[in-house]
């Protein structure tokens, strides 16, 4: 077609910050490998089934280990999660949104830990029902080659409409994030 044209109308924007001080603080580290073992813990009769079913130890492979859904809750966490929330109020009122009659509030956050042995993945996903998700990574490898680069301590924030996924993980570097998703609800309402 020789008149094709192109036009950008939907561009993408991400929001990273570094955050390192939180690596740096053992409370927070020791609260997030309390909920990490506890997920791990949570996980291991599921494994021992798989094993069973398999009739061979395929360890941990593939899984994923998360914590409840509502490590926003321990107080131990108020600081990181008050930070989160104002960013994300901040974001959404900078993109044009009035906030005035609405409270910005989590629906979930949780840490997500990858098997030992590889294989820890993500799909595609979106979060239809929120307005900003993000992750704060804990522990990972540096990952350059990813479309943003990622360390310990990056915080990624971004619309929950944005596809998202985690690629398989080789299970060569641990691999931690902290996960969170907020939506606005009017006064009033939840």
């Amino acid at each position: 077609m020789s008149d094709l044209h192109s036009f950008s109308f939907f561009d993408t924007i991400l929001y990273k910050a570094e955050l390192p001080e939180y690596l740096k603080n053992k409370n927070f580290m020791d609260v997030c490998d309390e909920h990490t073992d506890q997920a791990i813990s949570n996980t291991k009769k599921l494994i021992d089934e798989r094993n069973k079913k398999f009739k061979t130890d395929v360890k941990d492979h593939g899984m994923s280990y998360h914590s409840g859904a509502e490590m926003y809750k321990d107080e131990r966490f108020s600081n990181f999660e008050l930070l989160i929330r104002n960013t994300a109020k901040n974001i959404l009122e900078n993109q044009g949104f009035d906030l005035s009659n609405y409270s910005i509030d989590y629906t979930e956050m949780w840490i997500q830990k990858f098997a030992y042995e590889g294989g820890g993945h993500q799909d595609t996903h979106v979060h239809w029902d929120n307005h900003i998700s993000g992750f704060y990574s804990k522990l990972c490898a540096a990952m350059e080659r990813q479309i943003v680069s990622v360390k310990p301590g990056t915080m990624l924030l971004f619309n929950s409409w944005l596809p998202h996924q985690f690629s398989v993980d080789n299970g060569i570097d641990p691999f931690r994030f902290i996960h969170f998703n907020l939506q606005a609800n009017k006064h009033g309402k939840k």
